[in-house]
């Protein structure tokens, strides 16, 4: 499940400048499966604990630093001769660093605070509710 966490965290960093309309709402790709991160992040903390809430958290932080600095190398990397899509690529993964930094200060914040929560509530409700 933790794999699956930190694909879904990573995937929607890759996907974040993406823009879809439904209907007259409009909002990014990574808006679509960040959420989910969420519902891992609760999974993990009434089943696994907190302490595995917060190791988990820490794997796609450290994965999502990882994406943007390999990302803005490989960017850098000068592109084989014919090769025609280093625009393209540019594109996406100059846009990825900015993504990733304001992916990780929200997710870190809002991660380990729903962590938190959750795993009061577990204590307070002594697991009956949850």
């Amino acid at each position: 499940m933790t794999v699956m966490f930190v694909a879904i965290l990573i995937i929607s960093n890759l996907v974040g400048q993406k823009i879809c309309a439904f209907g007259p709402f409009r909002v990014s790709g990574g808006q679509v499966l960040f959420p989910l991160t969420f519902i891992f992040g609760d999974i993990f903390t009434e089943v696994y604990g907190y302490a595995a809430s917060r190791r988990a958290i820490w794997y796609g932080f450290f994965a999502s630093a990882l994406l943007a600095v390999i990302g803005m190398i490989t960017v850098a990397l000068p592109p084989a001769p014919g090769w025609p899509n280093q625009a393209a690529f540019a594109t996406v993964f100059e846009f990825v660093p900015r993504l990733v930094v304001a992916s990780l200060v929200a997710y870190w914040c809002g991660e380990f605070a729903n962590s938190f929560v959750l795993a009061k509530l577990k204590l307070l409700t002594k697991a009956r509710l949850l």
